[in-house]
């Protein structure tokens, strides 16, 4: 899918109180690239409010992630960086993924799936996608190395059937 530029809509701003004590704080444009990205800073109550993990929001169409599957035109790429904050972030990324991820659906209601590509080899970061629901589905390449693509979907196209007979005709 090729869209003129300036024509994809930039990534939706979740709210900055998230809850379950996640609050978010954007750092501003990851890159120029359209306003097709939104940096941010997780943060978690009782933790004086220090960041605890830095994430990017990308529509999928702007992000290189556009190549490897048939991207819907409000589909998100989401980059979180856990190695950064330690182990800490290892263990709290999970529930902030559960809670995140909800509210970018709410966010944008047209958005069909949040698309994350941890490398292959980064069996640390799958198991936390892992965690928080995500759901594995293949490989790609991207950018001279292998990711695997993660998935998670709103509840509202998860319960559709994909059975033939209950497909309209």
């Amino acid at each position: 899918m090729h869209l003129p530029p300036g024509t994809v809509p930039g990534p939706p701003a979740p709210a900055p109180e998230l809850g379950e004590g996640w609050t978010l704080r954007e750092i501003g444009p990851a890159s120029a690239a359209g306003g097709c990205t939104r940096a941010y800073l997780a943060c978690l109550a009782g933790l004086g409010g220090e960041a605890v993990l830095r994430l990017e929001i990308s529509r999928v169409l702007c992000h290189p992630l556009r190549g490897c599957y048939p991207p819907g035109a409000r589909d998100l790429a989401l980059d979180i960086r856990i190695g950064e904050a330690g182990r800490s972030g290892q263990r709290l990324a999970p529930g902030f993924l559960r809670t995140l991820t909800p509210a970018l659906f709410a966010a944008d209601p047209r958005c069909r799936r949040v698309v994350a590509a941890p490398a292959v080899a980064d069996t640390a970061v799958r198991q936390v996608f892992d965690a928080a629901g995500f759901r594995e589905t293949g490989e790609a390449d991207l950018l001279g190395h292998s990711v695997v693509l993660l998935v998670a979907e709103p509840t509202r196209i998860v319960s559709q059937s994909v059975a033939l007979d209950d497909m309209p005709h």
